[in-house]
């Protein structure tokens, strides 16, 4: 069963004259009610990983781009179990808990997408909100801009 813990990961990069975040649009899944969607990284929890482990892991996995570290946005989301999803989950879960992190990557950073995606693009702060209509993705970019320009990292 899939642990009801999931991160979702925004890459950073310095722009012309702005940061900008890379975004994924995922192809639909029917099967599990979704439809196609522009988001950060995102994936669940594996056994005995920890929130960064699986950030870490995911950044990797669904754009070849090798990190080392990750930084918490101080947010989460939550959202319910869909009947959809309760045979990945099982019957006991009825929300996932998504947490939000961000990493800075170089300006010529291209990613190389896994067949979870169909097309990636870097974004302004602008552009990237009017993509990020699904859930709350729009609220956990607003958290990763919030954490970057407190810290300055």
């Amino acid at each position: 069963m899939r642990r009801p813990h999931s991160v979702q990961v925004f890459l950073v990069r310095s722009g012309k004259d702005q940061i900008e975040f890379l975004l994924l649009q995922r192809h639909a899944r029917p099967e599990l009610s979704l439809p196609d969607f522009w988001q950060g990284i995102t994936g669940a929890l594996e056994e005995k990983e920890s929130h960064e482990q699986a950030a870490i892991r995911e950044v990797l996995e669904e754009t070849g781009i090798e990190i080392t570290q990750v930084q918490y946005a101080v947010f989460e989301q939550r959202f319910p179990v869909k009947p959809e999803w309760r045979a990945l989950y099982g019957p006991e879960a009825t929300e996932v808990c998504e947490r939000v992190f961000y990493t800075r990557v170089l300006p010529g950073t291209v990613p190389h997408l896994s067949n979870e995606h169909k097309a990636w693009r870097w974004a302004n702060s602008s552009e990237a909100h009017s993509l990020l209509t699904f859930g709350q993705n729009s609220l956990c970019l607003a958290a990763v801009e919030h954490h970057v320009q407190s810290n300055g990292t």
